[in-house]
């Protein structure tokens, strides 16, 4: 079976899932009915994609009966064998205007439940293409502080006196993308954020270079060797499918596991052991259209060959 006769199967797959989630919104495994309540509609930024019931990510709100704990995110765990331990991510949509306090408050309330101080976002999408808005601008400029403590009040999400405030901004050396460190504080709690925004990957393409890919992979792995229980990368773009899903599958068979990557596909003949087939279907059976075009579901194969060449010899 070739590259695109698989990725047609898993297109098939998730079809039959999101008619089964459909057909049996109270049994299914595949439910979507938060996300189609009509008091959450206007958190999707599109009508189409949507986050699983069982893995999507629950706001902490006060009264889940009185107030909404949906937002358009879902939790991604990913694992090269059976045996292995998973990788752990957040995939979410590009913040709409009327969602900032919800975006930061999950950002904290993760880091809360995660025993950490630290958050790691990846934006993985430049804040317009072609006149269109792909997401909102959700954190201040340099020096500048926004309090989402009313619209937390007023939403009935549980995480009061929240603030967030932009330390400090870098370009890359070769200016692919920009870190921001900003401080997000509730009551006298802070978490040190860093922001990685790569702005030159266009909607539905391949990135132009994966040398910036690496680099943020490589940057995120320092920010989580250093700590005790490391964060959880929130990762989003426009939709948090696409291009979020191929990040994500890049830094889990590239960045993190790269040895055991190599290790696998030297033992195991490909057609007994496709990886980037199992990483997608794994990605697909937790939140929708992860890895979303023949093109990014390619760019997978193509860097999984690059790197494997690259560094077969390395391991010997």
């Amino acid at each position: 079976m070739n590259q695109r006769e698989k990725f047609n199967e898993l297109n098939e797959l998730e079809a039959d899932r999101i008619q089964d989630g459909l057909d049996n919104p109270d049994t299914s495994i595949w439910s979507l009915t938060h996300a189609m309540k009509r008091v959450n509609r206007g958190r999707n930024r599109y009508s189409n994609v949507f986050p699983w019931n069982e893995t999507r990510v629950v706001l902490p709100v006060k009264d889940d009966k009185e107030f909404s704990d949906y937002i358009n995110a879902s939790r991604i765990k990913l694992s090269l064998s059976d045996e292995g331990a998973f990788d752990e991510y957040i995939a979410c949509q590009g913040p709409l205007e009327s969602t900032y306090n919800h975006f930061w408050s999950m950002c904290f309330n993760e880091s809360e439940v995660q025993n950490n101080d630290t958050v790691v976002i990846v934006m993985v999408t430049p804040l317009t293409e072609n006149g269109v808005v792909k997401c909102a601008r959700y954190w201040p400029e340099l020096n500048q502080t926004w309090d989402f403590s009313t619209d937390n009040i007023e939403d009935g999400i549980n995480v009061p006196n929240l603030v967030i405030t932009n330390k400090s901004e870098t370009f890359d050396s070769n200016e692919d993308f920009i870190i921001t460190e900003l401080e997000l504080k509730s009551n006298d709690k802070i978490k040190t954020v860093y922001h990685y925004y790569y702005f030159k990957w266009v909607d539905a393409k391949v990135p132009p270079s994966i040398e910036p890919l690496f680099k943020i992979s490589q940057d995120i792995s320092s920010i989580r060797s250093t700590m005790e229980t490391p964060p959880v990368p929130i990762v989003h773009c426009s939709a948090g499918v696409g291009r979020s899903g191929t990040f994500i599958a890049f830094d889990h068979l590239f960045g993190r596991n790269l040895d055991e990557f190599i290790d696998l596909v030297r033992k195991k003949q490909p057609y007994q052991y496709d990886i980037v087939y199992k990483t997608v279907y794994q990605l697909r059976s937790q939140r929708m259209m992860m890895v979303q075009t023949i093109h990014q579901y390619n760019f997978l194969y193509e860097v999984a060959k690059m790197v494997f060449n690259e560094n077969v010899n390395r391991l010997d």
